[in-house]
């Protein structure tokens, strides 16, 4: 940094000093180093591979599946599907160094590949016993299967609030839907809506439904393949054990049995099933997406997106309003005049409608989208620059300068630029984190990066569809926040080192 002034120089052995900020530095430095070898820390194509005594390079070399299935297919293989065959197994001296991880943003997840614990979620509920009766106008009645629990002393008695309601019904007029409890409190009597019909009815329905008693709440119970203990509740029969075996393969129905006490219960058996966007599971610590890919990889792909795009956006925005501000700052008057309304006229183009109609002529990618944002993102940065510009330009080392006869280029870019970079300086970090939090939003609402490409707002707008799939919001909000914390705390950091008001000293 000699090229720097003395005064900046020290400003920086001062930013130094300040352990958060030069933490957060050295941090922000090491992911973005770390993002750029993305190829080398998540691929699904191995670093080297040995086979027949021959070692290969797969990374450079084009290889065909022709050479270890002999099929004569000349295209690229499943080097995952390639290493479950036989020629591959431990021992055989064939073998394949693979990176940290095996697998490319675009690779999809088959279903049959995610490994899940062999178990059985068993749940067992209290059967509601239920029952009909069938009465007519004349007060006759048949209980329907199931009614000798309802009334085991015999010949049902209805409630007299209930054959008053009945009374309508028989005339065919209108009548709401009723229920009452029976006066031993073991069941209720309900009646459905009645609309009437173009003749009165013969019967009425009444529908019987036990009153199930507090504390019946489902009962759960896990079963693992090797394990042969059951719960004491588990019914003694093979229909029981049948269905726990078949539900390790397919979906069965619930299975209902009465106990010793002749009480009623139904027995579900579930099995997690793959279904994306999907858990964190073994080889997929972060889970996946929505289209069976693995959120790792995708943050790991797009923490360098990011990156990338933030340092080339904030690059070109400072380097253009420090050219358009330096101009106007340096001639003032009338060049400053004429530029600034041209700029304020300019800044009036609302960007969002620009992307937009930009993105639907020539579509979304990613150096449109840099292109859009480059231009609209100067303007800010170009009124600090004016500024310095202006303020500098009449120090008696630029009017020595002037005396001397140097060139107007030379003494805007060799004497007062090096002067005018506490803004570009301090404003840097800031610039770059709202450089990434526009693209995250962009991608978040479906106008930023073209769809498939690694992205945390992608991942974000996945979650607002999958409220239950709490991975698509956790693992990518919180890489954003460090990301944004560590910006913070660099231009915080900055901020406080090139704060011209430890320069001021007051005099009596």
């Amino acid at each position: 940094m000699q090229w720097l002034s003395p005064a900046t120089r020290e400003k920086f052995r001062r930013f130094r000093k300040l352990r958060r900020a030069w933490v957060s530095l050295c941090l922000l430095a090491i992911i973005f180093i770390l993002s750029l070898l993305s190829e080398l820390i998540a691929n699904d194509t191995p670093w080297l591979l040995k086979y027949d005594g021959r070692l290969y390079f797969p990374r450079v070399q084009e290889m065909a599946q022709d050479l270890f299935y002999g099929n004569e297919v000349q295209s690229a293989p499943d080097y995952h599907l390639l290493k479950e065959l036989a020629a591959f197994e431990k021992g055989s001296g064939n073998w394949m160094a693979w990176a940290p991880i095996r697998y490319r943003p675009e690779n999809t997840i088959a279903p049959d590949r995610i490994v899940l614990p062999d178990q059985v979620l068993v749940e067992r509920n209290r059967a509601q016993r239920v029952s009909e009766l069938r009465i007519n106008s004349k007060g006759r009645l048949k209980v329907g299967r199931g009614g000798e629990w309802f009334f085991p002393e015999g010949e049902p008695q209805v409630p007299q609030e209930l054959a008053q309601v009945l009374e309508p019904r028989f005339e065919n007029k209108p009548m709401p839907a009723f229920e009452i409890k029976d006066a031993s409190d073991r069941f209720m009597w309900s009646l459905s809506a009645y609309d009437p019909l173009s003749r009165n009815p013969r019967t009425q329905r009444i529908l019987l439904r036990e009153l199930l008693a507090a504390g019946s709440a489902p009962v759960t119970f896990t079963i693992l393949a090797e394990d042969s203990s059951r719960p004491d509740w588990w019914p003694a029969n093979e229909e029981a054990e049948a269905k726990l075996i078949e539900s390790r393969t397919v979906p069965v129905e619930a299975f209902s049995y009465m106990d010793e006490e002749g009480v009623a219960w139904e027995i579900s058996f579930n099995r997690e099933t793959v279904q994306f966007p999907f858990r964190p599971v073994k080889n997929h610590p972060l889970g996946l997406d929505q289209s069976g890919r693995d959120v790792l990889v995708i943050i790991v792909y797009a923490t360098r997106i990011s990156l990338l795009f933030g340092f080339i956006l904030v690059f070109f925005s400072m380097l253009m309003g420090t050219l358009m501000g330096g101009l106007q700052g340096y001639f003032g008057g009338t060049v400053d005049l004429i530029t600034q309304r041209i700029i304020e006229i300019y800044g009036a183009i609302p960007f969002l409608y620009a992307m937009i109609y930009l993105g639907s002529v020539f579509g979304r990618s990613f150096g449109l989208l840099l292109f859009v944002y480059a231009i609209f993102n100067w303007i800010g940065i170009s009124y600090y620059m004016r500024a310095e510009f202006y303020k500098l330009r009449k120090q008696p080392f630029i009017e020595a300068a002037h005396s001397l006869g140097l060139p107007t280029g030379r003494i805007m870019w060799k004497h007062i630029l090096p002067n005018a970079l506490v803004p570009l300086i301090t404003f840097f970090p800031f610039s770059l984190v709202g450089a990434i939090g526009s693209l995250s939003a962009l991608d978040y609402i479906g106008f930023g990066l073209p769809v498939g490409t690694p992205s945390w707002g992608d991942l974000l707008s996945q979650a607002q569809t999958y409220r239950y799939a709490w991975w698509l919001i956790v693992y990518p909000a919180l890489t954003l926040f460090i990301i944004i914390l560590l910006g913070v705390f660099i231009g915080e950091g900055l901020r406080n080192a090139f704060d011209p008001k430890r320069e001021t000293h007051w005099e009596a």
